[in-house]
C-alpha cells in the first residue's frame, strides 16, 4: 500500500500542470466567463448553444421560470451545467492522453527507469499502478474544480435572479442536483473503462516505442486505410471513433439519448452487459501484457 501511495504521489508531481492546475484553469477561465455574462459584458453563441441574459428579459421566459416545477428546474441546471463542465472533461481526456504517452517513454529518455526499476517493485506493479492513475485518480481530480465551476455558476445566476427581480434567491438552489455529483463520478469511471483500449495502447506505444506519437498514431491509420482499400469498410475506424466518445451515446448502447448527458447509474449495468465492452477489456488486457513485456525488457537505451 505505501508502494502504491509513493507511486501515485510521484505521478501526480510528475503531470501536475495535465492533472493538478490544467482542470483549475479552465474552470477559473468558464467561471469568469458565467461571471462576464451575467453582468451583461458578454455572450456565448455556438451553432447549437447560446449563453446570455437576454433572453431573460422576455416576460414569457420569466414567467415560465416562476411556474416551473422543480422537475423541470433540475433538468435545465443539469443541462446548463453540462455545458459549463464539457470543457474540464475535454481538457481531463487530453491530460490522460498526454500522460499515457509520456509516462513510460519519459523514464526511458531520462534513463530513470534506472532507478524506478532498483526499488523492490515490479514492472506489473508499476504498470498497474499508472494505469489506476489514468483511469481512477486523474477523474476524481477533475470533480473539485468542476464542483466550484457549478457552485459559481448557479451563486452568480442566482443573484443575478434576485437584482433583476425575476425568480427568488433559491429558485436555483432547491433544485441542484447535489447527489448527482456520484452520477458523475461514476459516469468518469465508466467512461476510463470504455476508453480504456485507447489509453492502454498508447501506454504500449510510449513503452516500446523510440517516437512513441508516430507509434501511436500510424499503426491504426495504416489499419483503417487498408481496410477500407480492401474492403470497402470503416469498421475499425468507426470502433476506434466510438470509443472516444462518451459511452452512453455509443452504437452499441442499448439506449439512445437524444442529447449529450450525464449517464444515469442504471444505465451502468447496460454497459457491462456489452460485447463490445468486453471485447475492449479483453483487448486492453493483451495490451497492458505487452507493455509490462516491453519495460521488463527495456535496455535503458531505447531512446536516444
Amino acid at each position: 500500500m505505501n508502494a502504491l501511495k509513493a507511486i501515485i504521489l510521484r505521478e501526480l508531481q510528475e503531470h501536475k500542470w495535465g492533472f493538478v492546475y490544467l482542470p483549475w484553469i479552465v474552470a477559473t477561465f468558464m467561471s469568469l466567463v458565467v461571471v462576464l455574462v451575467y453582468l451583461g459584458l458578454t455572450e456565448v453563441n455556438t451553432e447549437n448553444f447560446k449563453f446570455s441574459t437576454e433572453i431573460y428579459s422576455d416576460p414569457d421566459v420569466a414567467q415560465a421560470m416562476k411556474e416551473s416545477t422543480l422537475e423541470q428546474r433540475s433538468g435545465a441546471i443539469r443541462a446548463g451545467l453540462l455545458v459549463l463542465g464539457a470543457p474540464l472533461v475535454i481538457a481531463l481526456g487530453f491530460a490522460v492522453l498526454a500522460f499515457s504517452l509520456s509516462t513510460f517513454f519519459d523514464e526511458r529518455k531520462d534513463k530513470s527507469i534506472i532507478f524506478w526499476r532498483s526499488l523492490p517493485v515490479s514492472d506489473t506493479f508499476t504498470v498497474l499502478s499508472k494505469l489506476l492513475v489514468a483511469t481512477i485518480i486523474a477523474p476524481l481530480l477533475v470533480v473539485p474544480p468542476l464542483l466550484v465551476l457549478h457552485l459559481i455558476s448557479v451563486m452568480v445566476g442566482s443573484i443575478f435572479f434576485v437584482v433583476a427581480d425575476i425568480v427568488p434567491f433559491f429558485w436555483a438552489w432547491e433544485a441542484y442536483p447535489f447527489f448527482d455529483w456520484i452520477r458523475v463520478i461514476l459516469s468518469l469511471w465508466m467512461q476510463s473503462l470504455w476508453t480504456l483500449p485507447i489509453i492502454t495502447w498508447i501506454m504500449l506505444t510510449g513503452a516500446y516505442s523510440r517516437k512513441p506519437v508516430i507509434g501511436a498514431i500510424l499503426p491504426p491509420v495504416v489499419i483503417s486505410l487498408s481496410e477500407q482499400v480492401a474492403f470497402s469498410s470503416s469498421t475499425f475506424f468507426d470502433a476506434v471513433m466510438q470509443r472516444v466518445q462518451p459511452w452512453s451515446r455509443s452504437e452499441a448502447f442499448p439506449i439512445e439519448y437524444e442529447g449529450l448527458r450525464v449517464a444515469e447509474i442504471a444505465d451502468i449495468p447496460l454497459l457491462f452487459s456489452l460485447n463490445e465492452f468486453w471485447i475492449g477489456i479483453a483487448v486492453s488486457i493483451i495490451f497492458i501484457a505487452l507493455t509490462i513485456y516491453f519495460r521488463s525488457r527495456s535496455d535503458y537505451s531505447s531512446v536516444e
